[in-house]
């Protein structure tokens, strides 16, 4: 690949893990609630359910789902459900779900799952790589499972390191505000509007 056209990937690839979106707004939660470590941890799962849509653009699914367009849709309803059922549900549980954490520390492991789960199923990454990533795959590069690979190792390791700096600097917040339940309650209901905004945004795109 010309250096300018992965120069251009690259830039491309930390503009989107810049702008705010429903990954950003989770692992931000987490930190501000919990800290940097929850925050990692949730940056971690993110980055893991980026190798299950690289696998999808390696062994083909992409070129199905492109070629079928409903299967696609029927994948970002899917996505946009969760978003939904996420978000109402911790409006729905909130000051349970704060008094319960407030009394126990979760492990790390259940921030990872929230962001390997919550990645997976969001329409806005599964589009990042259904469309925007074979645009930059040649056939005369050479082979192509090895372009893919390494163009999806590239995004991933690249929001990866994006998202574990912004987290860094989020977690400099005050710590008084990790205990304070008022505080919180409220970013739980910011964060639970923000997924639904994001929710509405991809309901009405048309990816393909």
């Amino acid at each position: 690949m010309p250096i300018n056209e992965l120069l251009a990937y690259i830039t491309f690839v930390i503009v989107f893990a810049i702008v705010p979106g429903p990954n950003m707004v989770l692992y931000l939660t987490y930190t501000f609630e919990h800290g940097r470590k929850a925050g990692w941890a949730t940056a971690a799962g993110i980055a893991s359910a980026f190798v299950i849509h690289i696998s999808a653009v390696v062994f083909g699914l992409t070129a199905i789902l492109m070629a079928m367009p409903h299967s696609l849709d029927i994948l970002r309803y899917c996505g946009i459900a969760y978003l939904f059922y996420l978000a109402f549900k911790n409006l729905r549980t909130i000051n349970l779900a704060l008094e319960e954490e407030a009394k126990t520390q979760l492990p790390l492991i259940h921030f990872y799952t929230r962001g390997f789960i919550y990645n997976l199923v969001n329409p806005g990454s599964m589009v990042l790589y259904f469309s925007l990533i074979p645009q930059f795959i040649h056939p005369l590069r050479g082979h192509l499972l090895t372009q893919n690979l390494l163009l999806g190792g590239l995004q991933m390791v690249f929001s990866f390191f994006t998202n574990v700096t912004i987290i860094y600097f989020a977690g400099f917040a005050s710590p008084q505000y990790f205990t304070n339940i008022r505080y919180q309650r409220w970013l739980r209901i910011g964060m639970s509007a923000l997924i639904i905004v994001f929710a509405l945004k991809l309901l009405f795109t048309k990816f393909v």
